[in-house]
């Protein structure tokens, strides 16, 4: 395989690293709240050390039973995956915003997440950050 005339190995390789760097943006509406939120992927360590906290771990006859609490899973997705957020052209600096934990009497940006969106937002926006963060990406679709 030959490299592309006008691009060194170098260009080439640089681009790579910086495509790999730039994590995938997406910007979804919540029209119940009219609030625009705007989604960054999150790489596989983040995910897996969300995935850890949410964790629970019981030991039941020797054997340990672990289960993961999806609802603080999606929250803890969407806290860390947004990049920006706006509610009625207010511009908010994030989930825990002391406008909003303060207000609600919240100890971060995951507890907002909980208190602000419905069961199912919060299973819709955090299944779009897991698409954002590469989950569910067909072979074929890495094939084109």
């Amino acid at each position: 395989m030959s490299l592309p005339e006008n691009m060194s190995e170098e260009q080439i390789l640089d681009s790579l690293f910086e495509a790999a760097d730039k994590l995938p943006e997406e910007t979804v509406r919540i029209q119940r709240l009219d609030m625009l939120l705007t989604l960054r992927g999150l790489t596989s360590n983040k995910v897996d050390s969300i995935r850890e906290r949410c964790t629970i771990r019981k030991t039941i006859k020797g054997r340990v039973d672990e289960k993961v609490d999806t609802e603080t899973f999606n929250a803890l997705l969407i806290s860390e995956a947004t990049a920006g957020l706006e509610v009625k052209g207010l511009q908010i600096n994030g989930w825990g915003d002391p406008r909003i934990t303060s207000r609600l009497k919240l100890s971060g940006g995951e507890q907002a997440v909980r208190r602000m969106l419905l069961a199912g937002e919060l299973d819709a926006v955090g299944d779009k950050v897991l698409e954002l963060s590469g989950f569910g990406v067909e072979i074929d679709d890495l094939k084109n």
